[in-house]
């Protein structure tokens, strides 16, 4: 779940203040890369992505609005639009990623093998919904936002959202049990 700074650490921020800009950082972080994550399925570029968010944030404080949209929506809106422009980007490139799974001796392996099988499985299943499906229950599930501030940074209404949320459920249900079957 998203922890929302304070209005007065976003007023310290817009007027520059490094420690209160840290602190919008330290504070959203989490969540601003689990999304990204989820929706990039690859973790170098949604570390890469995650740093860019915070550079225009930096660069566009100075026009964020807190009476047209709450500042983590605001924040998830530029991730959003980052991974637009990243597939974009991607659809002209013919490459796949590399992969490089350590797995730290000293952990349980069972216990990281499976948790890695369940994200993989997810992020798969994820992959197949459609895009505003998959943008609303990353930012509901994994983001922990509330249904109006989704609304307001998809620009959709709340019934729309919450449409769009179980319609989304429903269908990642149905994949992952279809997953569940094929690999039974």
């Amino acid at each position: 779940m998203l922890n929302a700074p304070d209005d007065e650490i976003i007023a310290r921020a817009r007027k520059g203040d490094r420690t209160a800009i840290t602190a919008i950082y330290e504070q959203t972080y989490p969540a601003i890369y689990r999304y990204l994550y989820y929706r990039l399925d690859c973790q170098e570029a949604a570390e890469d992505l995650s740093s860019e968010v915070y550079v225009r944030m930096i660069s566009s404080l100075d026009t964020f609005c807190p009476q047209e949209v709450p500042f983590p929506a605001w924040l998830f809106q530029i991730a959003r639009n980052l991974t637009i422009d990243y597939y974009r980007r991607m659809q002209h490139r013919n490459h796949l990623p590399l992969e490089e799974n350590v797995i730290n001796v000293t952990q349980d392996l069972t216990r990281s093998l499976d948790g890695r099988l369940n994200s993989v499985v997810l992020r798969q299943a994820l992959n197949r919904i459609s895009e505003n499906q998959r943008d609303v229950l990353v930012l509901r599930f994994i983001a922990g936002m509330p249904i109006g501030e989704v609304a307001q940074m998809i620009r959709k209404s709340e019934d729309a959202v919450k449409g769009l949320q179980r319609r989304g459920l429903l269908a990642l249900r149905s994949l992952l049990i279809e997953q569940e079957n094929h690999h039974a």
